[in-house]
């Protein structure tokens, strides 16, 4: 099946991670990260011609404090394209519109990065602004949940998750495996932010943050900055390593573009975006040899599971029961690097760079056996959806 996403590749990948310490200001992360993937893909800044990051630079505190031409006046790159738009779909837009950007002639080499300091900034207790706070009223989809102090992300995704309870039997025993195979995983990651041992019982006996999500449920703010370069397959032959082609893409937009009333009510957007992510490619999910999916909060793993077609709609509880078929010696290895439960909320971003160590097979002790050579990364909650299929050259 033709399509124009094979004409780019991933080429290099760096993370600035130190986890939740004290750590250096944000631009020295993001600089770290930057040089660490232009030194994997054999590249100077002088080769990059295109930058792009999603969101732009965030007044919300943490969430996003490197713009494109922070980073451009910083690197002393000259670019013939770049992107920082606040609207796309989700954590990998960059990514996506990179691929349209090579597809088009704009750029060969783009570099796309996703930084956030949210560790610091809630460690110093900055006062996080009101959302769409108007003249001391709140207006907007918060209108509805500020009368009930549910502001946060973990209240509308606890109902995702009961509803996903009532409609198919899932368990909250069976929402741990998610949780306790993150951590196994983050044990043997260097780069995660929680590396202590996590049973099961742990996990059960966890504090409740949102009914029925617990602390274990929530992925953990960090401060970090996840680089991945871009190349155009044409410029990607002759570099260091093997490039990593983008077979597929899958984004969307479809129902209600909200947090709680997308249709059904036990889904989000990201049923639409695995679909389309296979309408685009001859490869079939059990092609997969490792998969790094989105788990902002436990619950959406179950959803991208069914959405990328890993188990049957409203199977993914049983799925992941025991945490064995999930395991990285299992049927489908998933979050290899720990997630964002256990390696860090490095905002999706982290769960493309993982896959790509994977088939490359720099994962040292966490390394999938059987030398992978198809990975898929997912990203995105509520609203957002966005996913990628890899295969190593």
């Amino acid at each position: 099946m033709a399509n124009n996403f094979r004409g780019a590749a991933i080429t290099g990948v760096g993370l600035a991670a130190p986890g939740r310490k004290a750590t250096r200001p944000i631009m020295d992360l993001m600089l770290d990260a930057s040089f660490q993937a232009l030194d994997d893909a054999g590249l100077t800044p002088k080769d990059i011609d295109g930058i792009a990051t999603w969101p732009s630079k965030s007044p919300s505190p943490g969430m996003s404090p490197i713009g494109v031409i922070d980073l451009k006046e910083a690197l002393g790159c000259d670019l013939s394209w770049y992107s920082g738009l606040i609207e796309g779909p989700g954590q990998l837009s960059s990514v996506i519109n990179a691929v349209g950007a090579i597809a088009t002639g704009q750029a060969r080499h783009v570099l796309c990065y996703r930084t956030l300091n949210e560790y610091s900034v809630r460690k110093s207790k900055s006062p996080e602004p009101q959302p769409d706070a108007v003249a001391n009223r709140i207006v907007g989809p918060y209108a509805w949940q500020r009368p009930f102090n549910a502001l946060s992300p973990v209240n509308s995704q606890a109902m995702l998750a009961r509803r996903h309870m009532h409609d198919f039997g899932t368990t909250k025993e069976q929402l741990g495996w998610v949780a306790v195979n993150a951590r196994r995983n983050a044990m043997l990651n260097p780069h995660a932010a929680y590396r202590d041992p996590m049973s099961h019982e742990d996990y059960m006996n966890a504090r409740m943050i949102s009914d029925p999500l617990g602390l274990y449920d929530c992925d953990a703010p960090t401060d970090a900055a996840t680089v991945v370069i871009v190349s155009s397959l044409d410029a990607a032959k002759d570099m260091k390593k093997p490039p990593l082609r983008i077979e597929s893409m899958g984004a969307a937009a479809f129902g209600r573009n909200s947090w709680d009333q997308y249709e059904p009510l036990s889904g989000m957007p990201a049923l639409d975006a695995g679909r389309l992510l296979w309408s685009h490619t001859d490869l079939k999910p059990t092609d997969v040899d490792v998969a790094n999916i989105y788990d902002g909060f436990s619950i959406h793993t179950l959803v991208w599971l069914e959405a990328l077609g890993f188990c049957k709609r409203g199977e993914s509880g049983p799925f992941v029961e025991g945490g064995a078929r999930i395991a990285r010696d299992g049927e489908l290895p998933i979050n290899t690097g720990g997630g964002q439960l256990s390696g860090g909320r490095l905002h999706g971003f982290g769960l493309l760079w993982e896959p790509c160590i994977q088939l490359w097979g720099e994962g040292a002790d966490r390394q999938v056996p059987g030398n992978p050579e198809v990975g898929v990364a997912a990203a995105g909650g509520g609203p957002l959806a966005g996913c990628l299929l890899l295969t190593r050259q």
